[in-house]
């Protein structure tokens, strides 16, 4: 059985796993990661090889709260505190420049570390039991629809990786990773937006289009289904008249599809319903998978980001 309930017990021998070098799926409020032992460099192998994963994409350390950092980096200063103050627990990554004891391949190959406090239950409770940062990327196979439910880690890996059971991640979208490390950038949008980060800590630069080696999941293509995937305007998706098609709208409906999923209307409940849409439009031999473009607004921007990068090779 490899998707457990989030038993004590089931807590229990995921920190044993943890502890003797090996890796455990968990759900966050984001998507599920892959997680292990942010010291053990053969633990951190097993989870890029697991996944496929090119060694120089960083992953992210999930702590359980701020007494963890004095593990990961010296550089936690005011605009930290302030920052996790507000919004820790919760989507919010910080890059701050990683102390010496932390392995280079934790943070593929870089000086500087990517710290989450997640807010999940269990993703809690596993950080608390297990008393050490847990490095994890997203429980998928590299460059592939992020997993946000427990099925979904189990259709990329099957028996080999045990999958404690968080439910549907309420977010479903990856975190806003925020580097303070020299000029204070956005490195990845989220659902936490710049302009609740400048409430905080003032003025940002402006978010620039970042490497694959700045911060996780900024690859060009990322998070892409199989299928070739478009994104096209609300007038393309409503003259769409193709049965082998399937379309993700949010205001136009096709004429004529495979198969059609319309999305919520709100950025958070669209975030939240993505990469299922996604996954089971991957799953029906579609010839191609239409996703109509989302509002040019800023509430928008995470969303936006995400469906560029999984459109990206088609």
């Amino acid at each position: 059985m490899t998707i457990e309930a989030p038993t004590d017990e089931a807590i229990d021998s995921a920190v044993k796993t943890l502890q003797n070098g090996g890796i455990v799926a968990f759900p966050t409020e984001t998507v599920y990661g892959l997680g292990c032992d942010t010291f053990n460099t053969n633990a951190i192998d097993l989870v890029y090889k697991t996944k496929g994963r090119p060694i120089n994409n960083p992953m992210i350390a999930h702590i359980q709260n701020v007494s963890f950092v004095n593990e990961l980096t010296d550089d936690w200063d005011d605009r930290c505190e302030s920052l996790a103050r507000e919004f820790w627990p919760g989507p919010l990554t910080i890059v701050l420049p990683k102390k010496k004891s932390v392995p280079k391949s934790a943070c593929g190959g870089r000086e500087t570390i990517a710290i989450r406090c997640p807010k999940h239950i269990v993703a809690q409770k596993l950080l608390k039991q297990f008393g050490h940062p847990v490095s994890a990327p997203s429980a998928n196979v590299s460059g592939y629809i992020s997993p946000t439910t427990a099925q979904h880690v189990e259709d990329a890996f099957g028996f080999c990786v045990n999958t404690l059971d968080g439910g549907p991640c309420e977010d479903g979208i990856e975190s806003t990773v925020l580097s303070l490390v020299g000029a204070t950038e956005i490195l990845r949008p989220g659902t936490i937006t710049r302009d609740e980060i400048e409430s905080v800590i003032g003025i940002i630069s402006n978010q620039r289009q970042t490497s694959q080696t700045d911060s996780p999941g900024t690859s060009l293509q990322h998070y892409a289904p199989n299928t070739p995937t478009r994104l096209v305007s609300t007038n393309e998706i409503i003259k769409t008249q193709d049965n082998t098609c399937a379309t993700i709208v949010l205001f136009g409906i096709p004429i004529k599809s495979k198969k059609n999923i319309q999305m919520p209307t709100s950025p958070k409940e669209y975030g939240a319903k993505m990469y299922g849409a996604l996954r089971e439009l991957d799953d029906i031999g579609a010839s191609v998978i239409f996703i109509e473009k989302p509002p040019p607004t800023p509430s928008w921007l995470a969303i936006q980001d995400r469906l560029s990068r999984c459109a990206a090779g088609s």
